[in-house]
């Protein structure tokens, strides 16, 4: 029973590393759900704490864009903006390492000013981690080089 309960498992979390990745739900930011996702303010690059913490998380309501920046690691990072009630820029954003857009016959993905933009929907946003990918292909099997 106990090894049917972990090959469930690992495959589980198999399968959820292969799917790409979209920005946190609004949901998932007001729930504090944000797995790994950080809030930096858009001017000083700087983590938010405190009272602006929670004023952004009180304020966000909707998804605006998703940004990826190449930021001289092998694979960038996602910045993900969102705006309140009023439509305003809330002049923050969450942002997670190591991603890259998907680019798939379907994407969603822009260039503006060097930067890829995708303002499509979260649900059409995606992105990967190849990291996450080369480790999965090492799990399967010593004779698949990844």
């Amino acid at each position: 029973m106990f090894k049917q309960l972990m090959a469930i498992g690992c495959t589980l979390l198999l399968c959820q590393m292969s799917f790409a990745d979209r920005c946190p739900s609004v949901k998932d930011i007001k729930n504090n759900s944000l797995n790994g996702w950080k809030i930096y303010d858009s001017e000083e690059g700087t983590i938010l704490v405190g009272a602006r913490e929670v004023q952004y998380k009180k304020l966000v309501d909707q998804f605006a864009l998703a940004e990826w920046v190449n930021n001289k690691t092998e694979h960038g990072s996602i910045h993900c903006y969102y705006i309140d009630k009023t439509g305003s820029n809330l002049e923050a954003y969450l942002a997670k390492e190591n991603f890259h857009p998907t680019l798939g016959k379907k994407h969603f993905w822009y260039e503006v000013s060097g930067y890829m933009h995708c303002a499509a929907g979260m649900d059409r946003c995606e992105f990967n981690n190849p990291l996450a990918g080369k480790n999965q292909l090492a799990m399967k099997g010593k004779d698949r080089v990844g």
